[in-house]
């Protein structure tokens, strides 16, 4: 994207529209102004997908190799005849670590890339396959774990139709199989209402192999073990993707497209409105737990506070991770908006990341300005006495997420684009 090609196409269309209005002086001035405006914007709007691509890259290459990671810890737990309840332990802490990795990743979502564009991954959208929810536990209990294990079987049951009463609620979406939250399941287990812990239902037992491959809990070893390695897999395409080093991979297209620009701030608008602030945030305001995000491992503080890391990295123009990226930032380009962005990304971090079980060394140090209470324990005040944490939540992190989304609609005017409501849950 070059900026003469933008001020050429922004002049056109200027004159374009001079051809059909009244042509008085102050609308051709006004033409002639917006028509700079976007061409001056240019250089701008190419420094930030450059910075956008190279945040991509990064954190989907520390994504994989933290998946890796886990695949290897869960191979050890599933390789053995009778694992120890320090092996489950350590995948456990392996899955939480990875989670705060991929989690940033999300706001690349909706923008047309690959991650939800099955064009650009050979027919195969890639994201209901990694972190699809939410799921009907039942599916994975009476369909997938009483059948024979295999990948492409495993591949293959992620959306299908509701089969043997599985599904109650006739939601199909909830028959999934494979990705984050299929492998939370297998570790944790169901995480019963009222409970003060994460799933406790699962233990080492689980996946011993010493009574055979057809034994439950071997078929329940060979499942974790093969959706680990699918998850790995999806990652691999999506960081060869971002890879600037090879000259076929979507992100030279992307750093030269015309329409990424605006495809990035419809997708960072959609996911804040529609996805994290919307279905998301919004869905626990009627006290259920099952729309807890990661309820299974009460993992659900740092699903939301590293959706606005992911965003806060973008909006400054740099990451943090195996390297350190910096360069220029969404900020840059926002003009009076940006400060009213970066304050709503600063509550959006209001979380308090103290749910870990099992590595005491990622829980975090609480004080009365962020929600240090468990999230499931949280979303029970809601149909009785709203607590201070819950209340924090609804009347400030959510509806700031939300006003993310708006800036971003009022903003794209400026770059001569509109975002409508669609795919947001605004309030």
């Amino acid at each position: 994207m070059t900026s003469m090609r933008i001020l050429t196409s922004a002049l056109s269309f200027g004159l374009l529209l001079s051809d059909c209005t009244p042509k008085t002086d102050n609308s051709e001035k006004n033409l002639l102004a917006a028509a700079l405006a976007l061409a001056a914007n240019a250089p701008s709007q190419s420094a930030f997908l450059d910075t956008y691509s190279q945040i991509a890259f990064q954190n989907y290459s520390d994504a994989y190799t933290d998946v890796v990671a886990l695949r290897e810890k869960v191979t050890a737990l599933t390789t053995v005849a009778s694992p120890t309840a320090a092996a489950l332990s350590a995948v456990k802490t392996e899955w939480r670590k990875a989670r705060r990795s991929y989690l940033q990743t999300e706001v690349f979502r909706f923008s047309k890339g690959p991650i939800d564009n099955p064009a650009l991954t050979n027919g195969v959208e890639l994201e209901p396959l990694m972190n699809a929810w939410p799921l009907d536990e039942g599916y994975i209990d009476t369909v997938i774990l009483t059948n024979t294990i295999t990948k492409q079987g495993l591949i293959d049951a992620n959306g299908g139709d509701c089969t043997g009463g599985t599904c109650p609620d006739g939601d199909t979406a909830k028959n999934i199989s494979v990705g984050w939250h299929a492998i939370e399941y297998l570790l944790w287990g169901p995480d019963t209402a009222g409970n003060a812990t994460p799933g406790s239902s699962i233990t080492e037992a689980n996946f011993t192999t010493a009574n055979g491959s057809g034994n439950a809990a071997a078929k329940r070893s060979a499942y974790l073990l093969y959706a680990t390695e699918i998850l790995e897999s999806q990652l691999l395409q999506l960081k060869n993707a971002w890879d600037p080093s090879h000259s076929t991979t979507y992100v030279t297209k992307f750093k030269v497209s015309s329409t990424s620009f605006e495809n990035v701030i419809r997708g960072i608008a959609r996911f804040s409105g529609g996805e994290w602030g919307g279905e998301r945030m919004t869905g626990v305001f009627g006290g259920e737990q099952e729309e807890e995000h990661s309820c299974f491992s009460d993992n659900t503080k740092a699903d939301f506070y590293y959706d606005a890391k992911g965003l806060e990295n973008l909006f400054h123009g740099s990451y943090t991770g195996s390297k350190t990226i910096s360069g220029y930032g969404l900020k840059n380009l926002l003009g009076g908006e940006s400060n009213y962005i970066g304050e709503r990304i600063v509550t959006a971090e209001r979380f308090c990341l103290n749910e870990f079980q099992e590595t005491a060394s990622l829980n975090q140090t609480c004080n009365s300005s962020i929600i240090a209470s468990r999230f499931d324990t949280m979303i029970a005040t809601v149909n009785s006495t709203q607590s201070d944490d819950y209340k924090i939540f609804r009347y400030n992190i959510q509806p700031a997420v939300q006003e993310i989304a708006k800036a971003l609609q009022r903003s794209a005017a400026n770059f001569g684009f509109s975002i409508g409501d669609d795919g947001l849950v605004l309030q």
